[in-house]
């Protein structure tokens, strides 16, 4: 599995205007939905970072894939360029980055994963 996150520094104030790009304005993700049915795609996340203490906020975009291939695929498509304002069509969404100070792409190999223990499962330490 791959994981592809985009690493978004914004001016302070405008994390919400990035997060509306996402998740659309009325929150129904409506902006991210053509990606869900592109082979290998696993699944996307939104993550707002809490740095109080910083002069900037930051938002990352997460997508899960399974495997490199499928990844790149989907960047390469017609769909990836029109959401991602590429396109003529599109062009008015690009202008419509504001604030963003910049953006750092990092992939990821998942190496190792362990899901929750079932409800009930217990470990019972040997005591003999």
């Amino acid at each position: 599995m791959i994981i592809v996150t985009n690493t978004i520094k914004v001016e302070k104030g405008y994390a919400a205007h990035v997060i509306k790009q996402f998740a659309g304005h009325a929150g129904d993700g409506a902006p991210t939905r053509q990606i869900a049915d592109v082979d290998g795609f696993l699944g996307f996340e939104l993550w707002q970072t809490h740095l109080p203490e910083a002069d900037y906020e930051e938002v990352v975009v997460t997508s899960k894939w399974v495997s490199e291939a499928a990844q790149k695929a989907w960047v390469k498509s017609d769909s990836f360029k029109q959401a991602h304002g590429r396109t003529k069509d599109s062009r008015d969404q690009q202008r419509d980055r504001k604030g963003i100070l910049s953006s750092t792409i990092t992939q990821y190999e998942v190496v190792h994963m362990q899901a929750p223990a079932e409800k009930g499962d217990i470990l019972h330490e040997n005591t003999h």
